[in-house]
């Protein structure tokens, strides 16, 4: 999730998802992120926002440790809920409602 064009098809999809969607919590899959910028980190708050406006929450799934330093580091991590399993994760979504 750097700047780049895979970032920008990243967040096109992304935002159809969310504006299609048929639940009241969304989970981003971060498990094949390997890296992650200052364009990756707005890209998500832009999601995040993007997100709550269409009375949605999301989360992100099995970010690495990398990302999760980041995240707290730019006290994001209280805006985007971060889980490794599926079952907290499902836990989570059980609660949105």
């Amino acid at each position: 999730m750097t700047l780049g064009p895979h970032l920008l098809e990243f967040s096109k999809v992304a935002l159809a998802a969310i504006q299609s969607h048929r639940s009241s919590a969304i989970l981003l899959d971060m498990s094949g992120v390997e890296a992650i910028d200052s364009a990756g980190l707005g890209e998500l708050v832009i999601l995040y926002t993007a997100a709550g406006q269409s009375q949605c929450r999301l989360a992100l799934l099995n970010p690495s440790p990398h990302i999760v330093r980041l995240l707290e580091t730019t006290r994001l991590s209280g805006l985007l809920p971060h889980f490794h399993g599926n079952e907290s994760a499902i836990s989570w979504i059980r609660n949105a409602h």
